[in-house]
């Protein structure tokens, strides 16, 4: 979380951003891709999702037409019917209208089954395209993203603002289609009955349409504000759900409660908006179109109109004008949705724009050696700061490397790069003398495996857990070796039902040490030559330290391993013990070496054992 944005919602005074951070922008800073313009949108919404299926398409604009023609054939009857029937007093010519009109009425249903269906089918295909384009996407985003963007917010584009474009295109096209369609069969059926009352339709039309231009682009302001808005209610809540527990212990409870209130009442704020202007421009184009009938009205009166004018006649235009204002207003409603639609589209479009991983290498292997140099590396996170500066390094196949120190000198980010998380900003890493820009990244990280402090599982049984570290199908044998290798089979066995049992999102139904056990069965099942370690063991008791312990000394054999570690007593069997400060190795040797040495390394040690 930015300083900005800490002191913002929670009332803190932060430091001064720097120029260069105030003047680029947001996407820039980030690496997401910048935003396209309305038109470019619609344009790639339009011929990249939709016309793929346009012969379902074209079925459905037929289906909208049909709708229209058949709504305004049923305002057509009245003339005939009240001049040719009700006033001749003809009950045949009452009962063949009659007919005629359930005749419409029952084409109109069919129409109407098949418009809604089919351009739903095609939303609905659309949402499902545009997510699955997104979630491939948010698999193969560099790890920068990640660490800039909200996860409320990628959560909120593949959720809700896939829903606003789902709206798009089939609410509001639908609408768009149809009622642009009776707009102008009425408008035509009108000039047919009387070119002279139509006058005043024409006068009110340019008013409408600019009415209909302006709450347009009014949209398109307070939508892209409502999307923020929304965002921001997401990010606010999953910290919340995530950080509950640290909340709850200090104390923290209303200050989290005032917090999402704040962004809450954003959201409310910008969505009123949004609902005045929609609701706003309804009255008033019912006010045009009510003045423009007054005015027919007034026409009838005078002698000249009237002679010209039959009841039916009269009758049938001011049925057509009444009509007329369903579509204007639904055009209006429909403006409102496009918008809002093309809005979570350009958000959207945004990530998936946004470049991949570099995966531009060719270089395949089965199974690495396991032998890995540093040759200079610099990385640096933001062009400014060096986090990593001139690391030289050169690890033999099956070596212990433990990285101690204290915390932001580097330890976790030298490990990052090795399975191309981040790329280095100066000098090489090589795995058997070949440099890893010229692995493919799939082929590359199929010989590293990981075992954290923050253990991520899935919201999937004990069992699917474990298997996840293999890529192909396991037998619940394998599994079940892997779990005896990591001691994880004892309370697997004691679970309600073993390997099948749910342990529920993020494994919150387990033990710290239980959630341990199983990453390192998972990492047993990968059987990768590279072993990244990180604080793995930080966090558990003693009881469950020597469990896991002695399970990670089994994972190590035979490996090439990468430790961090701040309990020196757990590296102490290290075959290189590297004491990273400040992005530099100050220190390199064995743990006897080191202490003997009596330097850095030396003065750790010491200050963790003092009381022994």
């Amino acid at each position: 979380m930015g300083l900005g944005r800490f002191s913002e919602e929670y009332g803190c005074v932060a430091a001064p951003a720097k120029k260069a951070d105030v003047a680029r922008p947001l996407d820039e800073r980030s690496g997401v891709a910048a935003c396209q313009g309305t038109w470019p949108t619609f344009k790639r919404l339009f011929f990249g999702y939709v016309c793929p299926h346009w012969r379902i398409g074209l079925v459905a604009v037929v289906a909208m037409v049909a709708v229209a023609a058949t709504q305004t054939g049923v305002v057509a009857l009245i003339q005939p019917l009240l001049d040719d029937g009700f006033l001749e007093k003809d009950a045949a010519t009452i009962r063949f209208y009659a007919m005629v009109l359930i005749a419409l009425i029952l084409f109109q249903g069919v129409a109407h089954f098949f418009a809604h269906y089919l351009v739903t089918w095609i939303g609905r295909g659309l949402v499902k395209a545009l997510r699955s384009q997104l979630h491939g996407q948010l698999l193969s985003l560099p790890n920068r993203i990640f660490d800039h963007a909200a996860s409320g917010r990628l959560i909120s584009k593949l959720t809700y603002e896939a829903e606003q474009v789902a709206g798009s295109v089939t609410r509001a096209v639908l609408a768009l289609v149809q009622d642009t369609a009776r707009i102008l069969f009425l408008l035509g059926y009108m000039i047919y009955l009387s070119p002279l009352l139509m006058l005043i339709v024409a006068v009110v039309a340019p008013i409408v349409g600019g009415l209909i231009a302006y709450v347009t682009q009014r949209f398109r302001k307070i939508t892209q504000r409502v999307h923020r808005a929304v965002g921001g209610v997401g990010s606010v809540a999953e910290e919340t759900v995530h950080g509950y527990t640290v909340i709850k212990a200090f104390g923290q409870a209303e200050r989290a409660r005032q917090r999402f209130e704040r962004v809450n009442e954003r959201n409310r704020q910008q969505y009123m908006k949004f609902i005045a202007t929609q609701y706003a421009a309804v009255p008033i184009t019912r006010l045009l179109a009510g003045v423009a009938l007054a005015a027919v009205i007034f026409l009838m009166t005078l002698d000249t109109v009237a002679e010209q004018i039959t009841v039916g006649t009269f009758a049938s235009f001011a049925g057509a004008a009444l009509l007329l204002n369903g579509p204007l207003k639904s055009l209006v409603k429909v403006s409102a949705m496009i918008q809002k639609g093309l809005t979570a589209a350009q958000s959207i479009f945004q990530v998936i724009d946004t470049p991949c991983e570099r995966d531009r290498g060719e270089y395949e292997v089965v199974r690495a050696g396991g032998r890995v140099e540093f040759s200079g590396v610099h990385f640096s996170y933001d062009s400014e700061r060096e986090v990593l500066k001139g690391i030289d390094l050169v690890v033999t196949p099956g070596e212990r490397i433990a990285l101690v120190g204290p915390s932001g000198g580097g330890k976790s980010t030298l490990v990052h790069l090795l399975p191309r998380f981040y790329e280095p900003t100066a000098g090489e890493i090589s795995l058997d003398g070949v440099a890893l820009s010229t692995y493919r990244l799939a082929a590359l990280r199929r010989q590293i495996a990981m075992v954290s402090q923050r253990v991520a599982l899935f919201n999937a049984t004990v069992g699917e857990n474990i298997a996840y570290g293999s890529n192909a199908p396991v037998t619940e044998g394998q599994i079940w070796a892997s779990a005896e290798a990591a001691h994880a089979a004892e309370f697997i066995e004691r679970l309600p039902a073993g390997l099948d049992t749910p342990i529920g999102e993020d494994g919150v139904l387990l033990s710290g040490g239980q959630r341990q056990r199983i990453a390192i069965a998972r990492a047993l099942l990968k059987d990768a030559p590279l072993l990244i370690l990180d604080e793995a063991t930080s966090a558990l008791d003693s009881e469950s330290e020597r469990a896991i312990q002695q399970a990670l000394e089994r994972l190590m054999q035979g490996r090439t391993t990468f430790v961090i570690a701040h309990r020196l007593a757990t590296v102490e069997n290290a075959d290189q013990i590297l004491v990273l400060e400040q992005g530099r190795i100050v220190e390199c040797g064995r743990h006897a070496e080191l202490l003997a040495r009596g330097g850095r390394y030396a003065g750790l040690y010491r200050l963790q054992f003092a009381d022994a």
